[in-house]
């Protein structure tokens, strides 16, 4: 089976519907479509079994998270691609009718973690196409700087990615110890580190922008990821701040992608979190009225006159003594997860 076409469903209006029976036209011996619907509707469900055809897996689960509806359809998958889709948007049926063949012929090289094609976004302000540049390069730090420079929705997931791949992913972001909206950015990343995204000619996927596309509803879907992880909402104000800390951290340490010296990692670090701090100063974050908004405030400036001079010790201290005023034990979890990580041997650094 060269793909699977993954799609965790839980709305259950007509669209949602729509969206699903087209993807499971495309089952075929080549690509199977696997449908998690966990919204508990009687007459959704009764909908979806219509759909049912060969190559086409339709399961009905009890209501569950967003993470968990993610993981378990994850789960299902046999493809040596999955390609993951939103049950608002769509693929594009000559794109997808494509992939097995692509998939065949780069299959063997281990230096492609997945495909990519253009994407369509549709806003109230209008539609455009737009696609990646250079994340087919063979060099990661190409790859990283194509994938920062593009100004745009992040929707560089909603590709066919190695299945393998998206498993050891998923499953380290799941132990991580807060969930933040950024996590999509932060998986992207380790993607792009593990190899190249072959681009096709041709619009692949069609996101609608919905909520991500004003700042201000844009931070209500952050707020609600801080609210499920128990966070105070002031946690918002440093939001890029922690996704430039834990992707920088990510690239210099981790081994969560294939062995690369510091004097390599190091660029590409310096990168995200130059990029990330530009996005900390440019754009404003509200705090939501939290209690802990002038301890917030406070951690920021310091960070803002600090620029440069601060290193991955200090910044992951004052993380966790700003998370220790709401949450002393969330900062005890976010400390022992990060914190191995800078005493970890540097890469490419002999053995002692």
């Amino acid at each position: 089976m060269q793909l699977s076409i993954l799609i965790p469903t839980h709305r259950s209006d007509l669209l949602a519907a729509a969206r699903i029976a087209q993807a499971c036209s495309w089952a075929s011996p080549e690509i199977e479509v696997v449908i998690r619907d966990n919204s508990g509707n009687a007459a959704k469900r009764a909908m979806l079994e219509q759909y049912q055809r060969k190559h086409c897996n339709i399961v009905f689960a009890e209501p569950c998270d967003a993470v968990t509806n993610f993981a378990e359809v994850l789960r299902l998958a046999q493809g040596d691609f999955v390609f993951f889709m939103a049950d608002d948007d769509f693929g594009f049926d000559r794109a997808v009718a494509m992939l097995p063949g692509l998939i065949d012929q780069v299959n063997g090289d281990r230096n492609v973690a997945a495909l990519t094609g253009a994407y369509m976004l549709d806003s109230s302000k209008g539609s455009s196409i737009v696609a990646y540049q250079n994340v087919d390069a063979d060099d990661a730090a190409t790859r990283v700087a194509g994938y920062l420079a593009f100004e745009a929705a992040n929707v560089l997931a909603y590709s066919p990615i190695r299945r393998p791949l998206v498993e050891r992913v998923h499953a380290f972001m799941n132990a991580m110890p807060l969930s933040f909206s950024f996590h999509d950015q932060i998986m992207c990343l380790l993607y792009l580190l593990n190899g190249k995204f072959v681009p096709i000619k041709r619009l692949m996927y069609f996101y609608d922008v919905g909520e991500w596309e004003k700042p201000e509803t844009a931070q209500q879907r952050d707020l609600s990821f801080y609210t499920a992880s128990k966070a105070d909402p002031a946690l918002n104000k440093l939001h890029w701040f922690l996704c430039g800390f834990e992707g920088a951290m990510l690239i210099r340490n981790s081994d969560m992608f294939p062995d690369m010296p510091m004097a390599a990692r190091q660029p590409i670090a310096d990168r995200w979190f130059s990029a990330m701090f530009v996005r900390f100063m440019k754009n404003p974050r509200s705090n939501f009225g939290s209690p802990l908004a002038a301890q917030a405030d406070a951690f920021c400036e310091k960070w803002k006159v600090s620029a440069g001079r601060l290193g991955f010790q200090d910044m992951l201290g004052d993380i966790c003594n700003f998370i220790a005023l709401f949450s002393p034990d969330s900062a005890q979890r976010y400390f022992a997860f990060w914190n191995p990580l800078l005493a970890r041997p540097k890469p490419g650094a002999p053995p002692a």
